[in-house]
C-alpha cells in the first residue's frame, strides 16, 4: 500500500446509527470547544472516518493554543491515509501565532471535498476563525461545539452556554450542533458518557442546538450499548497522546507521534 492510500478498516465499526448524520453533513466542519475537550482527537478521527467512508478529506489544523494536542502532530500518519492536512510551512510548524495559509482559505471557498477545521480551545483559540468566517456562507459549515461534562467550564449549562457564546462572538462562526465527548481517559466508563449525552441535551434544549453525535473510545463497545443510543455514534481510537503517556492508552489503531 502506498503512503497516499487510504488505509480502511471496514472489519472494524467506526459508525453506528451514522446515516442521518452522515448524509446531513455539510462541506465543511469546524471542531471548537473548551480547552481540553478532546476537541483536536474528535477532529482527526472525524476525518479518518470519512476517508475510510470513500469521502475526500482534508483537516486544517487551526489550533493556535494546546501545545501537545494538535493535529498536525500527526500529519504524516494523517496523510498515509489520503488526508491532506493543511498547517504552517515547515519551518513554521510550531509557532503558535495565527498564521493562516492561502491553501486554507482556497479549501474553504472551492475544495471538492470535505474539510475539517480544527479550531483552538476556548475564545483564544478560536479568534484564528475571525479571519477565515467571511470566506464561508453559513450554508457551507457546520460549526460543532465538543462538549465534555469532565472539564471544570462546561460541566454545567450554564458553564457551556457560556464558552459557546464566547466562541461564537469571537470568532464570527455560529456554533450550531454539540458533540458529547465526555471522558476521564483511561478511568471513563458508560456513567460518563451518559453524563455527557444528558448534558448536551440539557445544553441543546436551552441553546436551541442539536446534538449531532455522541464519541464512544473503542475500548468502551463493550461497555456502552453504541447500537441502542439514540444519537449517532462515532467510534473513537486514541491517536493522540502527550509526550509523557505510556503508548498502551491508546486504541487498538495507535498513530505514532
Amino acid at each position: 500500500m502506498s503512503q497516499t492510500e487510504p488505509q480502511v478498516r471496514a472489519a472494524e465499526p467506526g459508525w453506528f446509527n451514522s446515516d442521518s448524520f452522515l448524509s446531513g453533513l455539510r462541506r465543511v466542519s469546524i471542531i471548537c470547544g473548551g480547552y481540553g475537550s478532546g476537541k483536536t482527537e474528535v477532529a482527526v478521527n472525524l476525518a479518518v472516518r470519512l476517508v475510510e467512508g470513500g469521502r475526500v478529506v482534508s483537516i486544517a489544523d487551526l489550533d493556535i493554543v494546546n501545545l501537545y494536542f494538535r493535529s498536525r502532530e500527526v500529519r504524516q500518519q494523517m496523510r498515509s491515509y489520503g488526508i491532506s492536512v493543511l498547517i504552517p510551512g515547515e519551518n513554521l510548524v510550531n509557532a503558535d501565532l495565527p498564521i493562516v495559509l492561502p491553501e486554507i482559505r482556497g479549501a474553504l471557498e472551492e475544495s471538492p471535498g470535505h474539510v475539517i477545521l480544527d479550531l483552538g480551545g476556548d475564545p483564544v483559540g478560536a479568534r484564528v476563525m475571525r479571519s477565515l468566517s467571511g470566506a464561508l456562507k453559513p450554508s457551507d459549515y457546520t460549526g460543532f461545539i465538543v462538549l465534555n461534562s469532565r472539564r471544570p467550564r462546561t460541566g454545567t449549562v450554564d458553564g457551556a452556554r457560556q464558552i459557546v457564546d464566547e466562541i461564537e462572538n469571537t470568532s464570527g462562526i455560529a456554533v450550531t450542533d454539540i458533540i458529547a465527548n465526555s471522558h476521564l481517559i483511561e478511568e471513563t466508563d458508560a456513567s460518563v458518557i451518559d453524563e455527557g449525552i444528558r448534558l448536551a441535551e440539557e445544553v441543546g434544549r436551552a441553546s436551541s442546538r442539536r446534538v449531532a453525535l455522541v464519541t464512544v473510545e473503542r475500548r468502551m463497545l463493550s461497555r456502552f450499548d453504541a447500537k441502542a443510543c439514540r444519537y449517532p455514534v462515532l467510534v473513537l481510537d486514541r491517536l493522540l497522546l502527550k509526550p509523557w503517556e505510556p503508548s498502551n492508552w491508546l486504541g487498538k489503531h495507535r498513530i505514532n507521534i
